[in-house]
C-alpha cells in the first residue's frame, strides 16, 4: 500500500469549523453526502434527510479514529508563520533545475568509478556497493516502491552489508511492515532507523496520544535542509509552546470561516460586547440574557445579512419569542431560491418573510435596502441608514452581523499573491486560490497545494476529489525520483 508520511495541523479536533457551529443546525447537503471514503455516515435521526451539525462533527472525529489516522493529527496547533526554503517561487525554477541536473550528473559519474568513494551514510554505502558489483543501473521507480524487507535481502562478505542485515533483524516485525515514506529524515545521519516526522524543532516530543510515530522511512539523501521546501511554525493554544516543521510539500486546507466579514463602521474599532459574527455566540448570550431578564420585555435582536447564516439566526431568535429586526441591502431577497422547498422549509419561510416585510409575521420586521452605519454603546442602540438617506436609531439587545467570512492566511508571506484575481483578498466564493484543477497545485509556487474551500470546493462531497488530485501528483513526482522525500 502506498502511504505518505504527513502531519495534519489543526486549531481544534478533526472536523474543523463543524465544531463551532450551532450543534442543532441542519446541513445544507443530504446527510449521506457528508461521508468520507471508507466509513459511511448515518444520520442519527432517521426522520431527517439532512444531518445535524453535531452529528457531522462527531462523525469526523470518529473517522480519524476508525481509519487509524490519529497518529498523523496534531490538534490545538495554530499556524503562526509559513516561509519558503531554498526558493519555491517559479522565479528560481531554472536555477533549481540546473542545480538538480548538476547533482544528478555528479552522482552518475561517481557511480561509474571502479573504486567507490567512501560515504558517511551507511545505507547509501550498502546500496552503492551492491549496485557497483552487479553493474546495474538504479531504476528511479524502485527506490520509492521497494518494500523495506527487500533492502536487506541477500548475503555479502562485505562488513557494511552484514551491519545493515544485523540492524534490520533487531527491528520488530511491525516496524519492518511499515511503509517507506516520502519524507526526509529529521536527523542528519542515515545510520538511524527511526526518526521524527519531517524535520521538527521544538522543546518537546510529540504527544504519544495524539501524534504517535509515523511510518518508517529510509532516505538516500539525508540532508533535510536540501530536501525541505517549507518551514511551518505553530503554537499550541493550550501550552503556548512553539513547534517548527520543515516539509517538502505543503497543503493549505484551512477552510473559509476563520475571519468574519465586518461592516465598514466597525473595521477600525473594537466591537461592543453585544455584537457577534456567528450564530452560536448569539444563541449562547441571548439565552443567558433571557434568563437574567425574567419577565421583562426583551429588546429586539438586529440581524444583518441576507444569506443562509442570517436566515438561521432569524429562525433561532424568533424561536425564542424575541423580536427580530432584519437588515439587508437589496430590496428583493436574494436568499437561495434554488433550494427545494420540501427539503429546506425554514429557508423558504424566511424568504417569504423578507418579501412580505414582516407585516403578517410576528416577531419580525424587515429593513430592505438599509445599512448599519454606526452603533451607540452607551444606549445599546444601532443607527440605520436607508438607500435614500433616511436615518433611524433603534434600541437592541444584540446585533448579529452575518455577511459571510473569508480564510485567514496571514501566516503566509505578504508578497504571496495566490488568488485568481491578483492584488485582491482571497475569498472562497469570488476569488479562490489560483490552482491547477488537475493537480490542485498553486500556480507560481513549487510544492504548494490547496484543497477544500480555498480551491473552490465548498461542499464536503467535493473535497475527497481534491485530496486525490494532490496525492496523485505527489505519487507522479516521486515515482520518477531517485530519492524518496516529502
Amino acid at each position: 500500500m502506498f502511504k505518505i508520511d504527513h502531519v495534519v495541523l489543526g486549531k481544534g479536533p478533526p472536523g474543523g469549523s463543524w465544531h463551532k457551529m450551532d450543534p442543532y443546525i441542519l446541513t445544507l447537503s443530504l446527510g449521506t453526502w457528508m461521508s468520507l471514503p471508507g466509513l459511511p455516515f448515518h444520520p442519527r435521526d432517521s426522520g431527517e434527510k439532512r444531518a445535524f451539525a453535531c452529528n457531522v462533527a462527531n462523525y469526523y472525529v470518529q473517522y480519524v479514529q476508525e481509519m487509524n489516522l490519529s497518529k498523523y493529527f496534531v490538534n490545538n496547533a495554530v499556524v503562526s508563520h509559513v516561509a519558503p526554503l531554498n526558493g519555491t517561487k517559479r522565479d528560481f525554477r531554472e536555477r533549481e533545475v540546473a542545480e538538480r541536473l548538476s547533482a544528478e550528473t555528479k552522482v552518475t559519474i561517481e557511480q561509474m568509478e571502479i573504486v567507490p568513494t567512501p560515504k558517511s551514510c551507511l545505507i547509501s554505502d550498502a546500496f552503492n556497493y551492491l549496485l557497483s558489483r552487479g553493474h546495474r543501473k538504479l531504476k528511479p521507480s524502485r527506490c520509492c516502491k521497494r518494500p523495506r524487507d527487500a533492502l536487506c535481502q541477500g548475503l555479502s562478505p562485505d562488513r557494511k552489508i552484514r551491519e545493515v542485515n544485523t540492524q534490520a533483524k533487531l527491528l520488530s516485525r511491525r516496524e519492518r511492515d511499515r511503509s517507506v515514506s516520502l519524507s526526509c529524515d529529521s536527523t542528519n545521519s542515515c545510520d538511524s532507523f527511526r526518526s521524527d516526522n519531517f524535520n521538527v524543532r521544538n522543546s518537546r516530543n510529540f504527544d504519544s496520544k495524539n501524534a504517535s510515530r509515523v511510518p518508517f522511512r529510509i532516505s538516500p539523501i539525508c540532508d533535510p535542509d536540501q530536501r525541505s521546501s517549507w518551514s511551518v511554525e505553530t503554537r499550541n493554544v493550550e501550552s503556548g509552546e512553539t513547534t517548527t516543521y520543515h516539509c517538502k510539500y505543503l497543503v493549505l486546507a484551512n477552510g473559509a470561516s476563520d475571519l468574519p466579514n465586518r461592516l465598514d463602521f466597525s473595521k477600525g474599532k473594537k466591537d461592543p460586547a453585544w455584537l457577534f459574527h456567528d450564530l452560536r455566540s448569539l444563541e449562547y448570550n441571548l439565552d443567558r440574557y433571557i434568563q437574567s431578564s425574567g419577565d421583562e420585555e426583551i429588546d429586539p435582536v438586529l440581524i444583518v445579512g441576507a444569506g443562509l447564516s442570517a436566515a438561521d439566526a432569524v429562525v433561532a431568535t424568533r424561536g425564542r419569542n424575541v423580536p427580530v429586526l432584519h437588515v439587508f441591502r437589496n430590496k428583493a431577497a436574494d436568499l437561495n431560491r434554488q433550494l427545494p422547498e420540501n427539503m429546506y422549509p425554514e429557508y423558504h419561510k424566511v424568504h417569504q418573510m423578507m418579501k412580505d416585510g414582516g407585516s403578517t409575521y410576528p416577531f419580525y420586521t424587515a429593513y430592505p435596502e438599509y445599512n448599519v452605519s454606526d452603533v451607540d454603546e452607551t444606549s445599546r442602540s444601532v443607527i440605520l441608514t436607508s438607500k435614500s438617506g433616511d436615518v433611524q436609531k433603534v434600541r437592541v439587545s444584540f446585533v448579529a452581523v452575518l455577511i459571510g467570512s473569508r480564510p485567514d492566511l496571514k501566516f503566509l508571506p505578504q508578497d504571496f499573491d495566490l488568488g485568481v484575481k491578483k492584488n485582491v483578498p482571497i475569498d472562497c466564493k469570488t476569488n479562490t486560490l489560483n490552482i491547477d484543477r488537475l493537480t490542485h497545485a498553486v500556480d507560481g509556487f513549487d510544492n504548494l497545494f490547496a484543497v477544500g474551500p480555498l480551491a473552490g470546493d465548498n461542499f464536503v462531497r467535493f473535497i475527497p476529489g481534491g485530496a486525490l488530485a494532490v496525492v496523485s501528483e505527489l505519487y507522479r513526482k516521486n515515482s520518477n525520483s531517485v530519492s524518496c522525500f516529502a
